[in-house]
Parts: C-alpha cells; structure tokens; sequence
C-alpha cells in the first residue's frame, strides 16, 4: 500500500450518528465512507460468504460491503475496510478474522482493520489521535441530541417529513464546526445544544394526539442500526408510537467504565475522557430537560437508580446496561419495552432476557418483549411480536 489517501469504508451502525460521526475522523489522510446501502438482498449475498450460524450482524455486514465493492469502483490498493471490536468474550470479537475470509472468498484482496481501544489489533494502519477523540465526543453529542429530539416530536409532527428535514440540516450545519473544530468548549456546545432545540420546538406538532409510549433496548447493532432491526421505528411510527432509544452517549460511559478503567497502561486518559464526556451529557441532559424534552438521567445517576431494581457486574458485551435502560426507560413512562438482539447473542439473552420477569415484577406495569433477529426469521413474525406488545 502506497503513501496516498486512505479510503476507509466503514458499515453501517448508528443512523443517527454516523452521518456526523464520519467528519471525525475526516483527514488528510482518510477519506472516510459510511456505508447506506440497505437493500434487502445484504443478507442473502452475506449468506453467500458467511455461515448462517454466525451473528446476524455479521452477516448484513459482509452482504453490506460486498455490494458496495461490486457496485462503486475504489481504487482497491488504497483502500481499507474499518470495523470497530468492542474485545468483549462473544462473537463480536471474532468477526473481523471472519470478515477478512469473506473479503478473500469472494476474491477482494483489501485489508481489514480494527478500530478499538483494548489492544487487540495492535498494528492497524488507522491511527486515532486525541483531535478525533474530542471531535467523535462532539459528534455523539449532537447525534445523542438530534435523536432524542427527532423521536419526541416526529410522531406529533403536523408535516410529515419535517422533523427528518429538520435533522439534515443540522447534519450540514455542525459538519463544518466538527471538521475544522479541534475542541469545542462546553460553553459553544451548550449554546448549539439551545440552538438546536429551538429550532425543533419551531416544528408545528399536535401533542393531543394520542400516542403509545415504547422504550427500545438491546444489542448495538439491532438497536441504532435500521438495517439491523428491520425499520422497526419506522414500523412504530405507523402505529401511533412515541419509542424512546437512549443516547449512545450512555453506552460509551459503559463502555469506559466497564472495560477501560481496569489494568490498562491507558487508565488514566480513559478516566479524563469519561470525566470529560460526562460534563458534556449533563449539559444535555439539563438542557433537553428545562425545554420540556425527556432525557435519562446522567450516566452515574442512571447507574445507581438502576441499580435498587438489580445489580449485575456482568459487562460482556452491553451486559448490564441493557438492564439498566429497562429500569430507566419505565421510570420514565415507557412502559412497554422491546427488547432487540441477533437471534443467539448470548451476552443479550442471559444479561437482557434473562432477567425481564425478574423487572417485570419490580417495575410496576411494565410490560417486556424480546425480538430476536436472523436470516432465517420473517417479518411477519417480528411484527405479530410487536403489536402484541402493543395491544396487551
């Protein structure tokens, strides 16, 4: 590989993320791609190449980017495929070796890199410097505000569309401030953060309308990836649903706290990231809030109430913090929970499923549903299980 500028195709994950995410890690020298691509034939060319035993995830990931590379010409020798591990004790930290025989199967010789902070993969070509890690906390930041804001006011809103219009042109907007801001001081963000609020409260909603609350948990990809649960809020939308999912902000406080602070030559920076991260979403928090808007409490809060309904150290995967958004979701007036994660995810059956009778019980009516996801599922049956959560 030659000295030129890096493609990096990076698949989908956080639809409401991504599209602010990418500007992050723009450079000189990476020329970043998100991939959007989701025709319903991603998981039967992923089939092709992947076995079907295998995470779900994994197989809409291979089908993703074998269809983007036979669909889009890349000059293949600077090319590269970005995938981020988590490094937790489940499939999610093999699947990059199972990525790569994809890729050599189906006769693409590009490199597969990992994107991760917990030593795996030590000599990847894509090298994140402290400029990125500050500029991804701002871009998760806007996503955790834009997302939050889009799901309260779009089942309301007069004309159909407007809040989605709304979302892209905060997209344009904040594009340039994240890829020409190094660090962006809490002050600036707190001012965007009202900036943005008050151009949603502009949006002409009927708030009358009746609406069903549902609080949405569960493993990644299938929770903050449309291609991952079928458009399972779109579905929602159509049926009279107002669904909370929470800020990714909070599963990354997870993750710090969890995985990074324990045994790492790096523990103290992850200590100050998390500090840092944590004022930032106190901001939002406080912010969305005193406009009218509903938010989970901060990460050390949300953690602690979740905790007098159960306690769990168990952090494979989001172990516990699925757990934890059930308990904050229902305090909030989300009484009916969905539950969604690939079909097998053991981190997500024993953490979540697990333990949904024993909330059941604690959180006064509030009713639980888990919805698995696979190749060979059918939306027929994905749907039947959601509108019996729906009518109950």
């Amino acid at each position: 590989m030659n000295n030129q500028r890096l493609t990096v195709l990076v698949p989908s994950l956080l639809d409401n993320h991504f599209p602010l995410l990418k500007y992050a890690f723009q450079s000189k020298d990476y020329d970043i791609i998100m991939l959007q691509n989701d025709s319903k034939n991603l998981q039967y060319l992923g089939l092709q190449y992947a076995h079907n035993d295998m995470c779900y995830p994994l197989i809409l990931i291979v089908g993703q980017t074998l269809d983007t590379l036979q669909n889009n010409s890349y000059d293949l020798d600077n090319t590269v495929f970005l995938m981020a591990q988590g490094g937790d004790n489940c499939r999610g930290s093999n699947t990059i070796h199972l990525m790569r025989k994809a890729l050599k199967s189906a006769g693409y010789n590009i490199p597969v890199i990992s994107l991760n902070f917990v030593g795996l993969e030590n000599n990847s070509k894509f090298k994140v410097d402290i400029p990125m890690v500050f500029k991804s906390i701002t871009a998760i930041m806007y996503g955790d505000i834009l997302m939050l804001l889009k799901n309260q006011i779009e089942p309301y809103e007069i004309s159909k569309g407007e809040t989605k219009k709304r979302v892209l042109n905060w997209y344009n907007s904040l594009k340039s401030e994240i890829l020409n801001t190094k660090y962006l001081h809490k002050d600036r963000l707190s001012k965007n953060f009202q900036s943005i609020i008050d151009d949603f409260k502009t949006i002409p909603c009927d708030f009358t309308r009746k609406t069903i609350k549902v609080g949405i948990v569960g493993e990644i990809y299938t929770r903050y990836c449309h291609i991952g649960n079928w458009n399972v809020e779109e579905f929602l939308l159509n049926q009279g649903c107002e669904f909370m999912v929470n800020g990714f902000s909070w599963y990354v406080l997870y993750y710090i706290d969890t995985h990074l602070n324990e045994d790492n030559p790096l523990k103290y920076g992850y200590m100050f990231a998390k500090r840092y991260f944590e004022t930032i979403q106190d901001i939002l928090v406080q912010t969305l809030r005193k406009n009218g808007f509903k938010c989970l409490d901060t990460y050390s809060n949300f953690k602690n109430k979740s905790f007098k309904y159960f306690y769990s150290e168990c952090n494979v995967a989001e172990g516990w913090l699925i757990s934890a958004e059930i308990c904050n979701l229902s305090l909030n007036g989300y009484k009916k929970i969905l539950g969604l994660q690939p079909f097998g995810c053991m981190a997500n059956h024993v953490c979540g499923r697990g333990v949904y009778s024993s909330l059941q019980r604690k959180l006064k009516d509030t009713q639980i549903v888990s919805i698995d996801y696979d190749a060979s599922g059918t939306e027929v049956n994905v749907r039947n299980r959601i509108k019996m959560l729906l009518d109950f």
